[in-house]
């Protein structure tokens, strides 16, 4: 009787201490991040021989971004929404790239950049997913992206009006895999690549 009063009392305790175990690894197992309502491209500060450019962009489409979820149980990444599991992107992005011109110093020419002509600018753009190292060309609608020229005081120990320029392009991502990301490359007049910029959920 003794022994078997023993064995019940150790069995309720090594229960627990697996279930507190197995609770503390998955939670170090997962990885949480949430979304706003969209994604971001990383900022970027691009020091040319004529100036500086600080680009910055958006992906967007409708409210498919807010409140989703990215979670990473040991390296495999599953989306939710709403308590459900997403896949795909919807059938639309709204891909936004905002380009805003510096002097970088006061020694440079009073234009920001060549890419900046007065009021009008001259920029191309190519759009890829990205699946692991693999670039597949993406699909625009229209083929072209919209943008739309502005300018901005600037003030402090530097005052000048920088010239600026917002980009608005449609993708075509109907059945495209959540884990891909949207690269988008910015050419100059010249054809040369001024930056590559990436987003993702």
């Amino acid at each position: 009787m003794p022994l078997r009063r023993c064995c019940h009392l150790r069995m309720p305790l090594l229960l627990f201490a697996i279930s507190v175990f197995s609770a503390a690894a998955h939670a170090r197992a997962r990885s949480v991040s949430t979304y706003d309502g969209s994604v971001d491209f990383g900022a970027q500060l691009l020091r040319l021989d004529d100036g500086c450019l600080s680009v910055d962009g958006t992906v967007t489409s409708g409210d498919f971004f807010q409140n989703l979820k990215r979670i990473d149980v040991r390296g495999r990444l599953e989306y939710r929404k709403r308590g459900k599991v997403v896949t795909d992107y919807p059938e639309t992005l709204m891909a936004s790239i905002h380009i805003l011109g510096d002097k970088c110093t006061a020694l440079l020419s009073s234009s920001p950049s060549a890419v900046f002509d007065g009021n009008s600018f001259s920029l191309r753009f190519e759009v890829n997913w990205k699946d692991g190292m693999e670039l597949k060309p993406a699909t625009l609608s229209p083929v072209v992206a919209h943008c739309v020229g502005s300018s901005m005081h600037v003030i402090g120990d530097r005052d000048f009006m920088a010239p600026s320029v917002t980009c608005q392009m449609a993708v075509d991502s109907k059945d495209v895999p959540l884990v891909d990301h949207l690269i988008v490359s910015v050419f100059g007049a010249d054809g040369r690549r001024l930056t590559r910029l990436s987003a993702g959920p």
